[in-house]
């Protein structure tokens, strides 16, 4: 199933919270695709962050979870995804939140 991102009759909150998004799989996870393309995530593969990228992107959590964290490249929200330090529900909330403003 897909949405517009301009159809008004669409929550992408809740089609979001629907996405395919298994812990640990960085080789097909639709949000992290989204993330660099909307969260203007440098795509490249420096690990550093060190990039052409934007400014980054903030993932709120709670403290409890290892509270906030910003990510300025792909490889550094993979390298997370993958070990388990980012949760899916994490990184789908975050991204619904960038695509719905």
């Amino acid at each position: 199933e897909y949405f517009l991102t301009d159809d008004p009759k669409v929550s992408g909150k809740s089609k979001m919270k629907k996405a395919f998004c298994e812990p640990g799989n960085i080789d097909f996870c639709p949000p992290i695709a989204l993330l660099t393309y909307f969260g203007g995530l440098d795509s490249g593969s420096s690990a550093d962050g060190a990039g052409k990228g934007g400014g980054g992107v903030t993932i709120s959590r709670s403290p409890e979870n290892g509270g906030d964290v910003t990510y300025t490249s792909k490889s550094q929200v993979e390298a997370d995804f993958k070990s388990g330090a980012l949760h899916p529900g994490d990184l789908k909330g975050c991204i619904s939140t960038i695509m719905v403003e």
